[in-house]
């Protein structure tokens, strides 16, 4: 009888394991097609009712969506940038991870230009852009490459899946190329505006493309953090052969990608410190008060907080313990760089642009700039999008291993 019993019980535990692990797997499902839902509402809500749908105004017309785009688009080029070191310069360790991060920086990219599409208030926008091509623009440019450069993507990504190497090489090398040239490219439009002297000069081609490569690494960080887990649950349900060899390459692959993030941190760190010290330097008009805003003015919250404290700080103090060993450390390392990504992209935006002159009374001020409903909806609905789109590619197309 008392057997009897425990076997019943041992039964009862499994059903239970099993009914919550069916929970998780729906509710992975169910998450990341309700943040898309909310993110296409946000969208028809600033499609139809246009400009006054808009938290934006006169005096700051780029807003969290051109902020958004940003961190998008610069983050697909660091997954290319960092995936390549595999499959393009043939580092062995790295090889593992390039199927699944191309796709993702594919992915991340469409929402991208999804995000690009809203903020221009018609979709087509984008189209005619390419047809109307003025040489001149910095931001023709930007949208020209970075649409080639979404091809290449899709071609890579093709070839990869089909095993043919060389193809895959060729194209990756193509795509390499084009991450620098679309990624330093939109720096530059930032770089280009004269009229904002906060944003004026060299400084934001060099800076963006240290911070893609960050926010790269960052991603593939907590990737392979996630992919190690599933690996342990498919090994556990007998799914799973050469898993553990598997696991194995990727936390490797993981204290590797720390290590470069560590670097990547500190190096981002010393650019901000210069650029803040080289604004101060010479009270240049436009220049000094932008960065004060940053130090002590209306966005110094969240620049010292997130920024600066969560975004860089933190995750260098996280990487110098570990030092590439600890697992833990490392993912709680990435996700704290891209919250701090969120804000830095904001701060980028915004502090070229909060600097506001009457022209009437020639008096200066900080213009003030809270982001509507429906451009925060639509920035969670392509975090949404991105997460399904990934669970879609996850199960359906064939990863290696």
């Amino acid at each position: 009888m008392s057997i009897n019993l425990v076997s019943d019980k041992r039964l009862d535990n499994i059903g239970a394991v099993e009914k919550f692990r069916a929970l998780m797997v729906l509710a992975g499902w169910l998450i990341p097609a309700l943040l898309t839902a909310i993110g296409l509402a946000g969208a028809v809500d600033l499609l139809v009712r246009g400009e006054e749908a808009f938290g934006t105004t006169d005096a700051v017309p780029w807003g969290i969506l051109i902020a958004g785009y940003v961190l998008l688009a610069v983050t697909c080029s660091g997954l290319c940038l960092v995936s390549s070191l595999g499959h393009v310069f043939g580092i062995e360790r790295f090889e593992i991870i390039g199927q699944r991060a191309i796709y993702l920086a594919v992915v991340v990219l469409i929402s991208a230009f999804a995000v690009l599409a809203v903020e221009l208030g018609h979709p087509f926008r984008l189209i005619y852009v390419l047809l109307s091509p003025n040489f001149h623009s910095g931001i023709w440019w930007m949208g020209t490459i970075y649409g080639i450069y979404l091809v290449g993507l899709m071609l890579e990504l093709y070839f990869m899946l089909r095993h043919k190497e060389h193809p895959a090489r060729l194209m990756g090398t193509i795509t390499f190329i084009l991450a620098i040239a679309a990624t330093t490219n939109l720096g530059s439009v930032f770089g280009f505006v004269n009229a904002k002297p906060f944003w004026y000069g060299p400084y934001w081609p060099v800076y963006i493309i240290v911070t893609a490569i960050m926010s790269g690494t960052a991603v593939l960080i907590i990737l392979a953090w996630f992919l190690q887990r599933r690996i342990a649950s498919k090994r556990q349900q007998g799914f799973c052969q050469n898993g553990s060899m598997f696991k194995h390459r990727l936390k490797k692959l993981s204290g590797t990608l720390s290590i470069l993030l560590a670097a990547e941190v500190g190096t981002v760190l010393v650019l901000t410190f210069w650029k803040v010290v080289t604004s101060l330097y010479g009270g240049v008009p436009g220049q000094q008060q932008a960065a004060m805003a940053l130090l002590t003015g209306p966005l110094a919250p969240t620049y010292w907080v997130f920024e600066v404290g969560i975004g860089l700080l933190l995750p260098l103090a996280l990487l110098l313990i570990s030092r590439g060993k600890g697992e833990k450390f490392n993912l709680a390392a990435a996700l704290s760089v891209i919250l701090g990504m969120v804000f830095m992209r904001l701060h980028m935006v915004s502090s070229g642009q909060i600097l506001y002159i009457d022209k009437t009374t020639g008096m200066a001020s900080y213009a003030a700039y809270i982001p509507s409903l429906g451009e925060t909806a639509v920035i969670v609905g392509a975090v949404g999008f991105i997460l399904l789109a990934y669970k879609i590619g996850e199960r359906y197309l064939p990863f290696k291993p």
